[in-house]
């Protein structure tokens, strides 16, 4: 009787942070990948974002590295050790080591489009000078306010170094920048820690929020967001998606596929939308009442008429004011909150189509299916089985 000798599972080493929410999710999209695939014999420590890399890193044989600290360093360090790698780190381009991250442009489009929806013509960023990832995320932003050849106020400062502004001071800047925007506006910080420097500012101004500016971070640190005065709407990224996109490229690495050409980006999930971004920018009370109406009731079924009832007014004067305001009619509103919550449905349940066409406002789940394609040029079914696969 013959044996056979047992093989060892890959020493793959995690150079990832866990002391923030973004960190442990990537984290958990790599235990979720490992649950459903292969087993890895994985090293791993505890640590802060922009902790070094630590020493055991260089004194053992690896068989696969995800790493978020890279640095040019680093990556050179990388590829002299001949060993798989896929890079997470948001601070470099251009390594020359596969990459798998947040779209950061995407995030920015993101959160402007929040404030375009709700009505908003004036938008500022507040973002950290020299970081790859503020400036991409502020690229994005620009990139859909600027459709309406806006001049877009823009306030940036050193996140790390020695010319970082002591804290009172720098909110001091910030709220006299604020003080000249026009009013009311949309302004979206380049993180969450950025936002509560905009909150604080506006706090020490009387500026108030949202009413005057409304605010939108990213990352959406819960607990952080849930402090803030007013609690924080922000930009959720896709972490846990790249933990599990990252897992999946190493282990191809390591079974000796090629690297891909291109980047792998994520895109963000969704706005998180809180008390400071909870506002309609918009000056008549009508249309403002209407939009409010459909964002509590499209998702229980309500039809035009419905709103029409509700703010008592004249379809025409309706239709018109919503495509003054809005560039979009009052039944097409209805359908972007229903296709955003079926989205989301499709996204965070597995809940069937019966079940999501009755909490997005639809009768049968034919119809709801035949206005999702119509929508977004797939089915809801293509739509899970994309979001399941990434």
């Amino acid at each position: 009787m013959s044996t056979f000798p047992l093989k060892k599972p890959p020493q793959v080493a995690l150079i990832i942070e866990s002391s923030v929410s973004y960190g442990r999710s990537i984290l958990q999209g790599i235990a979720r990948y490992m649950a459903s695939h292969h087993r890895w014999s994985v090293y791993f420590e505890q640590h802060e974002l922009g902790t070094a890399p630590p020493a055991w890193l260089a004194s053992s044989h690896w068989d696969g590295i995800l790493c978020r600290p890279t640095d040019p360093t680093l990556a050179r360090r990388l590829r002299r050790m001949k060993v798989p790698v896929v890079d997470l780190n948001d601070l470099h381009d251009n390594l020359k080591l596969p990459w798998v991250g947040s779209n950061h442009r995407a995030i920015g489009s993101l959160g402007a489009s929040h404030f375009v929806e709700r009505g908003f013509r004036n938008f500022a960023f507040c973002g950290f000078s020299k970081e790859l990832w503020a400036r991409q995320r502020r690229e994005g932003f620009c990139a859909v306010v600027g459709k309406e050849d806006l001049s877009i106020p823009i306030y940036e400062s050193p996140w790390r170094g020695s010319a970082v502004s002591r804290w009172d001071l720098e909110i001091e800047h910030i709220g006299k920048w604020l003080e000249l925007l026009p009013k009311p506006i949309g302004v979206m910080a380049c993180n969450d820690a950025r936002a509560l420097h905009l909150l604080d500012a506006c706090h020490q101004r009387g500026i108030l929020v949202p009413e005057e500016v409304a605010v939108v971070g990213v990352d959406n640190e819960e607990i952080f967001c849930e402090l803030c005065n007013p609690g924080l709407s922000s930009v959720a990224p896709d972490a846990e998606r790249i933990g599990y996109q990252a897992a999946e490229l190493l282990d191809r690495l390591m079974a000796g596929q090629a690297p891909p050409c291109q980047r792998i980006l994520i895109d963000p999930v969704r706005v998180v939308t809180r008390r400071s971004s909870d506002t309609l920018a918009i000056k008549d009370r009508a249309v403002s009442a209407a939009i409010r109406f459909i964002s509590e009731q499209a998702c229980h079924g309500c039809t035009v008429s419905d709103v029409i009832n509700s703010v008592r007014v004249s379809r025409s004067f309706l239709e018109r004011s919503f495509r003054q305001h809005l560039k979009r009619s009052p039944q097409a509103e209805i359908r972007r909150v229903q296709g955003s919550r079926i989205k989301q449905l499709l996204t965070e349940t597995d809940f069937t189509l019966e079940r999501i066409s009755e909490l997005s406002g639809f009768e049968h789940p034919e119809y709801m299916s035949v206005v999702f394609k119509r929508m977004f040029s797939q089915t809801p079914g293509q739509y899970r089985k994309q979001m399941q696969s990434t």
